[in-house]
């Protein structure tokens, strides 16, 4: 059995415990916040009401963990739990015969376990996925489209707002997503700030998102996106180092560029399939008068396979500045050149 949206794997687990739960659950998502929060909703309804989890949940970490220690757990006796769970995190570095004992393992599990593989991705065509699917059930995410994403993090940000008896304008939504880009475990963590920061008020608004969420400077932000996507190479390089300079965030400031992207990507995107500037609103309301038309002319400027590339090219950039001891100040003139060429 497979699913591809939270909400109708959740319904299903509802539906289905505590008596005809599956033995082997497959969580893929290439978001490791979407995957982990689906981990610890599916974890907390396998372990329902143990009187100690904490005995009852063991988890392996793929890349450290030896195949022999993983099923000598699941093969073992349960003393203290009724049922317990193994969790084994990114399934998808497990080498292939680890792989082949798993698939063996799930034709006949152990029934006083429950056996949840967590991955970033796995191929659909291999026996492992084929396995998991026929004989357990499977929750694979896809990675969405930026325009689309953008759109349910919006909605997900009024949801968890509203859950806390609070409101949020739309413009700070905006200006939210804006600053701090499509990651999803970025976005749960400024929220919280900004819950705690508004105190005993009920709305949050634009200028406590700008106080609170980010040292970056929104107008500065939105010019450094204009002078990238007008290929002005001194003029992005200038304003990025005064923003860098000033104490902005590298990562903050490479979230901010990867947001704009993506943005003047969809408009692009409009753009080439005949949409006008009334489909352009329809997916940022917002953008209204001249500041929709200078977006729709730098995106149509700009083009699509730049778009394509500079979202790469950021990236990759992100991923030096996490696990590279390149000096900052070269990663980010680095990036303004290739943007701007």
């Amino acid at each position: 059995m497979k699913y591809s949206n939270i909400q109708a794997f959740k319904k299903h687990l509802e539906e289905a415990r505590p008596q005809h739960l599956a033995d082997v659950y497959t969580i893929i998502s290439p978001d490791a916040f979407e995957r982990k929060n689906a981990v610890d909703s599916l974890t907390r309804i396998l372990l329902g009401d143990e009187a100690n989890p904490a005995l009852s949940l063991k988890v392996f970490d793929a890349e450290r963990a030896l195949i022999q220690d993983i099923i000598e757990e699941l093969n073992a006796l349960s003393f203290f739990a009724t049922k317990r769970v193994i969790l084994i995190q990114q399934a998808d570095k497990l080498p292939k015969p680890a792989l082949k004992a798993l698939e063996s393992y799930m034709k006949h599990p152990n029934s006083a376990i429950y056996l949840v593989i967590a991955a970033t991705a796995l191929h659909k065509g291999t026996t492992f996925y084929k396995q998991a699917e026929k004989l357990g059930v499977v929750l694979e995410l896809a990675e969405e489209k930026p325009w689309i994403k953008e759109k349910a993090l919006a909605q997900q940000i009024v949801m968890k707002v509203q859950g806390e008896g609070k409101k949020i304008q739309q413009q700070a939504c905006q200006v939210l997503l804006q600053q701090i880009g499509t990651d999803s475990a970025s976005i749960h963590q400024e929220l919280e700030k900004l819950l705690c920061y508004i105190g005993e008020r009920d709305e949050i608004t634009t200028q406590d998102v700008a106080a609170i969420c980010t040292r970056l400077n929104v107008e500065d932000g939105w010019q450094l996106g204009d002078a990238l996507f007008g290929c002005d190479a001194k003029g992005a390089l200038r304003i990025a180092k005064g923003l860098f300079e000033d104490g902005a965030p590298f990562l903050g400031l490479l979230r901010q560029m990867r947001s704009q992207f993506q943005t003047k990507y969809q408009i692009c995107s409009i753009i080439a399939q005949g949409g006008q500037g009334n489909d352009v609103s329809q997916h940022f309301p917002y953008m209204k008068g001249r500041i929709l038309d200078r977006n729709m002319q730098l995106a149509s400027q700009y083009g699509m396979a730049r778009f394509k590339k500079g979202i790469l090219n950021i990236d990759r950039t992100e991923l030096l500045v996490k696990n590279s001891m390149i000096d900052h100040h070269v990663l980010l003139e680095t990036l303004i050149v290739k943007l701007t060429t």
